[in-house]
């Protein structure tokens, strides 16, 4: 079985499908053995940079050099380096590689005659309908195929001695609101032509629009042409003249070649397309094969009303992905908006990281600050595998692996990648088997819909985990990392009102270190720190995990353990003045770290509270610091 795999951008937040239905009809017509692999972005739809390099990732994702084809479509990507990078990576595959649209001298060339069918244009407005004054609206100047239609015009003028006055030439982008600025632009400037040649039918129709606005009507006023044979071409009042390509045909040619390069060796490098001329009402022509504009009304109510409902679809999935706690609880709700439209498989893979977060104990900053661009790690976490309405159990994807649990073995299947990301940081990618609607119909919408609710919820878990942080930190004690005062009210008040409400004893302890103003005078305020760290120390050694330790003043420290009696606090006394003589004798600090405590056991009395029994073990540890000073010699 061979492998092809197709590179390509989307038009805005529009899959081509033209690419998939061309390669797919060959492969059915010659019954081949191939499945097609079809990594898609939509990297020229944000005008957020990050955002599109999070989409251009993608092509990052698989090892080309496994794969027996590639067929590569790069006329939508307008940033020319990074053209430059996917050219570069394609041609160290050393994959035979087709190229569409645009002529990539390393590659095979599978595409239109641009330039044929814009001069038979230009030559027409100007043999047949007398303009001496043409204007040309250019899409952007890094596009090929705009300026192979840019090429074509200048060199019609040039033969029928027209000069070609570049005052007269306007770029832009392909949308319609490039026809409207263009229009008032030479309107403005007095530049006004006899016909405007537009390089696609979008332009064509928003120069016809901003005419209107001026009381301007094509075709009495001045001619104008498209490209493309876009609907809108057809359809638009007056009709546009155009020229237009099937783009089904051009996969298809593509698929031949590299059929002749596996059968033969090679192929021959070039294949065209031509594109045909339909001169229609704004160039002032009748086509004597007009289209039924109610066929195209009904056609438009239909596609009205999928619209309505995938977008009805979406807003569903997006609310019940709001109203999730986890990624995998999320994980449940996407599989039964998107498993609807005849989806053979669907896997969402993400990187551990993302996965994790909520399982981490706690922040890792560092991990959060450096995170992946470009390319994806070797293993990836699996939240979600799914085979028509069953969930697949798979956790994560091997090394080199594209599809999770490994790729059908029969032929004819259609995988197609695209990524999930937060702006321009890798989080996973999303895998689809034979979902043809979904690509034609809604892709956009719902990977951004998942991604959106992934990244809101990365954020839900990544605040929680800081305000788990602050909160830590608003009641430790910096010098001890001990509870500190604040802990007084959230922690240990609530810990003696359960002991008291369930009728358990509560061992409260007060204690003290001995001769700390007698340190801070004899050996400085470091080694007085140095002692109380001490002290915190073999306390928290001896805490258990049910208690509370806390640094109550400066030297002065509280701890409370739930379900003690005078045995078990005796043991404890004993423990802690073991421990703090081993960290006496750990720090060896040349003068000795003692402490003096007391304690009471809570009893059921209901008058007394928390501070009450808290002087109380105050006052027993200061009587025991009495006697120790009664007895020191020094």
């Amino acid at each position: 079985m061979k492998k092809v795999a197709i590179i390509a951008d989307g038009w805005k937040k529009y899959i081509n499908y033209a690419w998939v239905g061309g390669c797919r009809q060959y492969i059915a017509d010659h019954n081949c053995d191939i499945n097609l692999y079809f990594f898609n972005s939509f990297g020229n739809y944000s005008l957020d940079e990050k955002y599109n390099l999070g989409e251009y990732n993608i092509f990052n994702l698989p090892d080309l050099r496994t794969f027996d084809g590639i067929i590569l479509e790069l006329t939508n990507i307008s940033d020319v380096e990074l053209k430059r990078r996917i050219v570069a990576r394609v041609e160290e595959a050393g994959v035979p590689t087709v190229s569409l649209l645009e002529d990539v001298p390393q590659f095979y060339y599978a595409g239109t005659n641009n330039y044929a069918a814009m001069k038979r244009m230009v030559n027409h407005l100007i043999e047949v309908h007398g303009c001496k004054t043409l204007n040309f609206i250019a899409g952007p100047e890094e596009n090929c195929e705009s300026m192979d239609r840019l090429s074509a015009y200048r060199d019609a003028l040039r033969e029928h001695g027209i000069p070609c006055e570049e005052s007269r030439i306007y770029f832009g982008n392909f949308e319609i609101d490039t026809g409207v600025e263009a229009f008032a632009h030479f309107y403005q400037n007095g530049l006004m032509p006899e016909a405007f040649v537009c390089a696609n039918d979008n332009i064509a129709v928003g120069v016809c629009q901003q005419a209107q606005s001026k009381g301007l009507y094509v075709p009495r006023d001045f001619l104008v042409t498209g490209y493309d044979n876009f609907d809108k071409a057809s359809y638009y009042s007056p009709r546009i003249t155009t020229a237009g390509f099937i783009r089904e045909e051009i996969a298809y040619a593509a698929m031949d070649k590299l059929h002749t390069i596996w059968e033969q060796g090679d192929a021959e490098r070039v294949s065209l397309i031509e594109a045909r001329c339909i001169f229609q009402e704004s160039c002032g022509c009748v086509n004597p094969e007009p289209t039924q504009r109610g066929r195209y009304v009904n056609d438009r109510i239909m596609l009205e009303n999928s619209d309505r409902k995938i977008s009805n679809e979406m807003l569903l999935l997006k609310r019940e992905l709001i109203n999730c706690n986890s990624f995998q609880e999320m994980m449940t709700c996407i599989p039964t908006h998107l498993t609807k439209l005849n989806c053979d498989e669907m896997y969402i893979l993400v990187n551990q990281e993302i996965a994790d977060c909520n399982e981490l104990p706690q922040l890792d900053v560092a991990g959060e600050e450096e995170y992946r661009t470009e390319g994806y790690p070797d293993c990836l976490d699996v939240l979600l595998a799914c085979a028509g309405d069953k969930v697949l159990d798979l956790k994560t994807r091997k090394p080199g692996e594209l599809v999770p649990g490994g790729e059908d073995s029969s032929s004819g299947n259609l995988y197609l990648f695209s990524p999930l990301h937060f702006r321009d940081r890798e989080v996973g990618y999303v895998v689809f088997k034979n979902c043809d609607y979904l690509m034609s119909q809604m892709l956009f919408e719902a990977l951004n819909v998942i991604a959106e609710a992934m990244e809101n919820m990365y954020h839900r878990i990544i605040l929680n985990k800081m305000n788990q942080e602050l909160s830590k930190l608003y009641i430790r004690d910096s010098l001890t990392g001990m509870y500190n005062r604040m802990a007084y009210q959230k922690l240990a008040v609530p810990l003696f009102e359960q002991c008291r409400n369930a009728g358990e004893a509560l061992m409260i302890m007060f204690v003290d270190l001995d001769r700390l103003k007698y340190i801070n005078d004899t050996f400085g305020h470091d080694m007085g720190n140095i002692a109380i760290r001490a002290i915190a120390t073999a306390i928290m050694n001896c805490c258990p995990d049910d208690g509370i330790a806390m640094r109550y003043g400066g030297d002065e420290f509280v701890i409370l353990v739930p379900n003690y009696d005078k045995q078990k606090a005796e043991r404890f006394v004993k423990k802690l003045n073991r421990e703090i003589a081993m960290e006496r004798s750990i720090r060896n600090t040349g003068f000795c770290i003692e402490a003096s405590m007391g304690y009471v056991i809570t009893t059921d009395e209901p008058t007394m509270n928390m501070n009450d029994y808290i002087n109380q073990a105050d006052e027993r540890m200061y009587e025991v610091k009495k006697a120790k000073k009664a007895n020191r010699t020094i």
